[in-house]
């Protein structure tokens, strides 16, 4: 009798553990994953894609992320991206712009969708547009579409893969009302070091 008991409990908690939704599941495995995630180093592949063009451009770099809200995106053509919390910095073809993060509502949502998927914060990312999670063969897919008008004229939706081993992002790509892309792709993570 006390088997059958403990048998049926058992039975219970699983179906309980089993029936969470994507969502549920991609929180746990996100808040988890990023825990002890100080730093992130990594190389990636940007693909733009724009209906103007024939070819995509596509160009290679390193990202580097340091908490709380430090990305640099440095090209091996020399140009280069930062995102500091407060300041968005641009270098192409040698010429630096400075703009105020607070200024572009493309920029500030970018941030915080990155600040929110390297911290686990999946609040900030409910906060920032309509979610809709998947699971996939490999982890997740998060398919965000911004609630911010102002955002909206910039990005329709923004598409990001999770590797599920260590919920780092394997991919990026935002999709504009235009139909044109930018596509990131990241590889050779390094974690904290």
């Amino acid at each position: 009798m006390k088997i059958e008991w403990m048998t049926l409990l058992a039975t219970c908690l699983c179906s309980v553990v089993f029936a969470q939704t994507p969502e549920e599941r991609f929180a746990a495995d996100l808040a988890a994953g990023s825990r002890e995630v100080e730093r992130i180093a990594c190389d990636f592949t940007e693909t733009r894609h724009m209906q103007v063009l024939t070819d995509d451009i596509v160009r290679e770099g390193r990202f580097d992320y340091r908490r709380l809200a430090h990305m640099v995106l440095d090209f091996a053509s020399g140009d280069r991206i930062m995102m500091d919390g407060e300041r968005f910095v641009m270098r192409t073809q040698g010429v630096e712009t400075v703009a105020r993060m607070n200024s572009n509502p493309m920029l500030r949502q970018l941030q915080t969708i990155l600040d929110a998927c390297l911290t686990g914060n999946l609040d900030r990312l409910r906060a920032s547009g309509r979610m809709e999670i998947e699971l996939t063969d490999r982890g997740y897919r998060l398919k965000l579409v911004p609630l911010a008008r102002a955002a909206q004229r910039y990005v329709s939706r923004i598409v990001l893969l999770f590797d599920r081993s260590d919920m780092t992002l394997d991919e990026l790509r935002l999709e504009q009302p235009s139909g044109d892309f930018t596509h990131y792709r990241f590889r050779n993570k390094r974690l904290n070091e």
